[in-house]
């Protein structure tokens, strides 16, 4: 009779160093492939992005053709309202009366029919809001269900206001582009989730040297940059670069102005919003 080999009859399997060896080539791959996703996933996120700008300027600008006339930025939160008309309508803050809460999610506000609105000139609700934006209906829920939009308009754009027309140039028809090329002129910004609110945004006019004041922040979430929009139609992501441009959330809760003199960052907009004095723009690089 064969003699029995006794390895057949050893254990199969790991030992305890060899477990931890594996264990330690998981974690050195995991930490080298990370970062990477990490970045994969945020580029991906500003494509997005991108492209939804891109098609609400070509909303914004097939609604020019069709009426004549600029859509105009959101002057109030039920800007369907025909007597008061915007781009968009609905209220995005945290703050405002309860009743208000429901527009944070209410999709019909951006694409229902209503004066001045270019929803019906989009493929679908989802461009108007970043797919890097997780800010939630309820302040610091940043989970489903998520506000439904994360843009705003210039608010020079689409308005005949009271300053010297000749002067101080707003923007109520493309012919009023007749001092500046709307390459020069911005229209729509991803706005910070902490001060977005009824479709428009401002950059105070008009601010002098050391008057620079933010009364509402671009968001930051692709990299310390955003898209911004222009009258001719392109998108350009600007890197913001001043330290005061990314605040803490904890400076802009119940504050209204902003004051960063000197910010590069609010002076490049500031100069790309309307045509300040009979020189047109002050914009710089």
């Amino acid at each position: 009779m064969d003699r029995e080999d006794p390895s057949r009859f050893r254990r199969s399997g790991f030992t305890l160093i060899e477990l931890l060896v594996v264990i330690a080539v998981i974690a050195i791959l995991a930490s080298l492939l990370l970062p990477g996703m990490a970045r994969a996933k945020d580029g991906a996120h500003r494509t997005v992005c991108v492209s939804n700008m891109r098609q609400l300027m070509l909303g914004w600008l097939l609604y020019e053709q069709e009426t004549g006339r600029l859509s105009p930025t959101a002057s109030g939160p039920l800007s369907g309202d025909p007597t008061n008309p915007g781009w968009t309508a609905g209220w995005m803050a945290w703050r405002g009366p309860l009743e208000w809460a429901s527009m944070r999610t209410n999709l019909d506000l951006l694409m229902g029919p209503g004066a001045g609105k270019i929803g019906p000139y989009v493929r679908g609700a989802g461009v108007f809001r970043c797919p890097a934006d997780r800010s939630g209906m309820q302040k610091n829920a940043q989970r489903p269900p998520f506000r439904v939009r994360s843009y705003s308009m210039n608010v020079a754009i689409g308005t005949r206001d009271t300053l010297d027309p000749e002067l101080n140039v707003s923007f109520y028809k493309m012919s009023d582009f007749r001092k500046v090329s709307p390459a020069a002129i911005w229209v729509m910004l991803e706005e910070h989730p902490q001060t977005i609110d009824d479709g428009r945004f401002e950059a105070m006019w008009p601010a002098g040297p050391g008057g620079e004041n933010w009364t509402g922040y671009p968001a930051t979430r692709h990299g310390k940059a955003g898209p911004v929009s222009f009258a001719d139609g392109h998108v350009e992501v600007r890197k913001w670069v001043e330290a005061s441009t990314i605040p803490d959330p904890k400076t802009i809760e119940g504050n209204w102005v902003f004051l960063v003199p000197g910010s590069r960052d609010f002076r490049w907009l500031h100069d790309r919003t309307r045509v300040y004095g009979e020189n047109g723009p002050t914009a710089g690089p």
